[in-house]
């Protein structure tokens, strides 16, 4: 399993984020719309036995990004992700009734045949072993009420370390992405930056300087001369 970090990232649509930021909420989405079948079938069992009304989950990285994550979990060009401080955010869930939260953890067929009635309180943080990459750090949220698509958690923005817009965004976009990003919220900083796993200067300068070829030096707009004084 990869290193985990001291945040979470929460990959997720450009539209998600300015959701988000706007209503300074977290949404936990109703697992019936999950892609992995079995992920949410085991989601609906535990919500059976338990006679809950509704069922909600939310789930992140716990890993430094990876081009896996990108390409499963974002839209291409409109993906984003939000990296949320892991140790506040637990703080503040753990403030919270019936919402769990924890690592997901990844079981070969083999161990899924052994599961008997004692595992069923686990059954929301199980999968299959095929998506172990997944590095998944999940929030789950029980309520007596009726099964809605959407539950919201209060979210105070400062819990995010940084924004990050997906790498396959031209920068002239991510420009005017970061700019509308920023306005939503002017009273609380936020770093927003576009991703450079795909296409990293630091890189390329590294290979060049092993290859003994001349880096193409970083172009910089100038800045106009100050008139002189009088």
């Amino acid at each position: 399993m990869a290193k985990l970090t001291k945040v979470i990232r929460r990959y997720t649509s450009i539209a998600a984020v300015i959701d988000i930021l706007k209503r300074r909420e977290l949404p936990l989405l109703n697992p019936e719309s999950w892609d992995d079948r079995n992920d949410s079938y085991f989601m609906q069992l535990y919500k059976e036995t338990r006679s809950l009304g509704g069922l909600y989950g939310l789930c992140a990285a716990q890993c430094t990004e990876t081009y896996h994550h990108w390409k499963v979990f974002t839209g291409a060009a409109d993906g984003a992700c939000l990296e949320i401080h892991r140790a506040p955010l637990e703080a503040m869930l753990d403030e919270l009734e019936d919402v769990r939260y924890g690592s997901v953890t990844y079981l070969p067929l083999e161990k899924v045949d052994g599961l008997t009635p004692a595992d069923v309180g686990s059954l929301p943080f199980f999968k299959r072993a095929g998506f172990t990459d997944e590095n998944e750090f999940r929030i789950v949220a029980e309520t007596a009420e009726p099964q809605q698509a959407v539950l919201r958690i209060d979210f105070p923005l400062e819990l995010i370390g940084r924004i990050e817009l997906n790498p396959w965004l031209p920068d002239s976009v991510a420009s005017s992405v970061q700019a509308v990003l920023s306005a939503i919220n002017p009273d609380v900083e936020i770093g927003i930056r576009r991703s450079h796993l795909i296409d990293s200067g630091r890189w390329k300068r590294a290979g060049d300087r092993a290859a003994g070829r001349k880096s193409t030096p970083l172009l910089k707009v100038r800045r106009k001369p100050k008139p002189s004084p009088g």
